[in-house]
């Protein structure tokens, strides 16, 4: 049988020019196109840490309404921010196939469409904010004073929202590309403005002494800096990627692929916060000490959530990327080489929180009773990694290969059907406390990362039409 060539394929997925794809020699490409894609993407999602932690102590130093108000505004960016992160989705799986196939002006085409409907989601969060923050903050039991603070501070922030759009848009187009390096630059630049801002404006030693107002311009114009940065980088081109400088126009059947990828994925996160927000009601039912050590928890288990969240954008980038060079092999291979350095990170991770648990809550509280829920938490937290770690990569890989509306099924019935029955079952009806709520978190999980797993391993996703 004569030998058939196949068309090189894009750096990092670890292929040859011929279809020999079991050479063990293949996995050590692969092993770098890995950890080049991940490390700075969980750098990126650090940087995005910081941001929040940053606002909250300021916000902190402000007083209680001013704390209280960042975080109630919080809430409705972040409901805003799904819709993004939705065609952000899109706008990864197409970009890779398209970079996989070897075709820079679609994959150029593909990020054009996906900005311009960012913009436009932007402006209908404007309006949003603008129309419903009030009413949802009454809703939410925002006290008058509160409603007033988070609306002054929604107001300014909310004027960000198309450069909101277009970061979180054009940083995934940028990662379909397998370019993680200018997300990351760009997250550090965001940091570093909103940091200097807003301790120039709204810091204990600030001149201007603009309170909450300084804090929502700073975070407004570094968005916009962000932005801009990323605007800039896309105009210039990256070697796979390159916008189109003279059709411009909109293209129909380009943006109804981006949404028929991208909408699931934003409805299986509109669908989580809103599991979420139930989750705290169960959780707040405990008492203050048992929601103070829920919230101290989940801040600490955010740290191990980073090699996670690196390795699914990894594995998302090449599964797509060798779906659009029709080598899927090359995606199974890089999914799996993600999937054991996500295990054995998060599982190192898992084994502090199990033995530091208490020192790691009490840098937050002197509380006894916080400190004794919260270390009970984060051991729970300790055998969920494993199954986090699973179930990140397994779906991230599905998403870039834009699987989304299996990932969406999955998402929607375990955290609905699993976490919260079991932590009201749990919490409440067996009276555990906060470990039972944790449990129902350690159930979801698992089942999680069975089905998506299962789904992977099917090979499924190979025949996903996108």
């Amino acid at each position: 049988m004569p030998h058939r060539e196949i068309r090189r394929a894009p750096a990092g997925l670890g292929i040859s020019r011929t279809a020999s794809l079991r050479v063990p020699g293949e996995w050590a490409p692969t092993l770098r196109g890995v950890l080049q894609l991940a490390w700075p993407a969980v750098l990126e999602q650090l940087l995005n840490i910081v941001v929040d932690w940053t606002d909250a102590y300021l916000a902190g130093h402000l007083g209680t309404v001013a704390l209280a108000a960042v975080g109630l505004s919080g809430q409705l960016i972040n409901l805003v921010a799904v819709f993004f992160g939705a065609l952000g989705v899109g706008a990864t799986a197409l970009v890779a196939r398209a970079v996989g196939a070897g075709d820079r002006n679609q994959a150029g085409r593909i990020t054009l469409q996906a900005l311009v409907s960012a913009g436009a989601f932007g402006f209908a969060g404007t309006a949003f904010a603008y129309i419903g923050g009030a009413w949802l903050f009454a809703a939410l039991g925002a006290e008058p004073a509160v409603n007033t603070a988070a609306r002054t501070y929604l107001n300014i922030t909310a004027l960000s929202f198309p450069a909101m759009a277009i970061l979180f848009v054009g940083n995934a187009a940028l990662r379909g590309a397998g370019d993680t390096l200018t997300p990351m630059r760009t997250w550090a630049v965001v940091v570093f403005a909103n940091a200097i801002m807003a301790w120039t404006l709204s810091g204990p030693w600030s001149p201007f002494r603009l309170g909450i107002v300084g804090l929502a311009i700073a975070a407004a114009s570094a968005r916009v800096i962000g932005a801009v940065q990323v605007g800039i980088r896309l105009w210039r081109g990256t070697p796979r990627l390159a916008l189109p400088r003279q059709e411009l126009g909109i293209e129909g059947n380009l943006l109804k692929r981006i949404l028929r990828v991208g909408l699931p994925a934003g409805a299986e996160q509109l669908l989580l916060q809103l599991a979420l927000l139930n989750l705290t009601g169960v959780i707040t039912g405990l008492g203050t000490a048992a929601y103070a050590a829920h919230q101290i928890g989940l801040r600490v288990m955010s740290l191990s959530f980073l090699p996670g969240w690196g390795f699914a954008v990894a594995a998302s980038t090449l599964t797509g990327q060798a779906l659009g060079a029709k080598q899927p092999e090359a995606g199974k291979r890089a999914t799996f080489t993600a999937l054991l350095l996500a295990l054995i990170l998060m599982g190192t991770l898992g084994l502090a929180l199990a033995l530091g648990g208490p020192l790691l809550v009490d840098l937050f509280t002197e509380d006894p009773a916080v400190i004794r829920q919260g270390a009970a938490a984060l051991r729970i937290a300790a055998l969920i990694q494993p199954m986090m770690a699973l179930s990140f990569v397994f779906s991230g890989a599905l998403r870039g290969a834009g699987d989304t509306r299996y990932t969406l099924l999955i998402t929607a019935t375990s955290i609905w059907l699993v976490r919260l029955p079991i932590a009201i079952l749990f919490a409440h009806g067996l009276g555990w406390g906060l470990p039972g709520a944790w449990l129902g978190m350690l159930a979801d999980f698992s089942v999680r990362a069975m089905l998506f797993g299962w789904r992977f391993i099917s090979g499924a996703w190979e025949r996903v039409h996108v």
